[in-house]
């Protein structure tokens, strides 16, 4: 875990200003002075304005949050710190209900392919999509988990097959993949959008629920991962 090194003489003092709506002290005749104490974060000098005050020094948590890598911000009630999330200072927008165009009614490449890229339009690039998922039938899902790549995934998937089974083919050919399927390898899987002699085109999340297009893998290369499978839903 990131910590702070203060040089000699700089003593945190037991409270953190925040830099948020605040009751205004009871003590009038507190003073305060900037302190011109240097601040390290696991050896690298940062920049934050530290206050001297009855002979502590004392820092907005919202700069030690940004200088740390953790979140905080004002909800208009609290302060909240959240530890596992980077920082933002802004307090989380809720996402819009989850939008899904229809399940196909006729099930071909161009339709499953047009289907999936209308999803473009309502999680363009770098946005998060609502995770966890809940996949359409929820008792028949090929992942544990409902998020990141996988939760993906079967959103996409679902919008495009609705609840028709999943198979699964490990090491398949390169003949047997097609658009919509899922590809997977090394505990990561990608949703095919399109696919040429050499590589396919695809849509994915990573581990942070946020949707990217138009990544490509080369066909050599998947070949030649562990755990290679397609997860389809095309009828045999």
């Amino acid at each position: 875990m990131k910590r702070f090194q203060f040089l000699t003489g700089f003593l945190c003092g037991a409270l953190l200003f925040c830099a948020f709506p605040t009751v205004a002290s009871a003590a009038s005749n507190i003073m305060a002075a900037i302190s011109n104490q240097p601040v390290y974060v696991d050896g690298q000098r940062v920049y934050m304005t530290a206050y001297q005050i009855g002979g502590n020094n004392y820092v907005k948590l919202r700069d030690i949050g940004e200088a740390v890598g953790f979140n905080v911000y004002w909800d208009g009630a609290s302060v909240q710190v959240e530890s596992d999330k980077p920082y933002t200072g802004a307090a989380p927008v809720d996402q819009p209900a989850q939008q899904v165009p229809a399940a196909l009614t006729e099930l071909t490449e161009e339709n499953v392919y047009s289907t999936i890229m209308a999803l473009r339009d309502i999680y363009p690039i770098n946005t998060a999509y609502p995770a966890p998922y809940v996949p359409n039938n929820p008792f028949d899902r090929p992942y544990s988990n409902c998020d990141k790549c996988a939760g993906w995934a079967m959103l996409c998937s679902d919008a495009a097959f609705g609840d028709l089974p999943w198979r699964r083919v490990n090491r398949p050919s390169w003949e047997e993949i097609r658009a919509g399927d899922l590809v997977q390898y090394d505990g990561h899987v990608v949703v095919v959008l399109s696919k040429t002699d050499e590589y396919i085109s695809v849509t994915e999340s990573g581990s942070n629920n946020k949707v990217r297009w138009g990544g490509q893998y080369f066909k050599w290369w998947l070949e030649e991962q562990s755990g290679y499978a397609l997860r389809t839903r095309y009828p045999q």
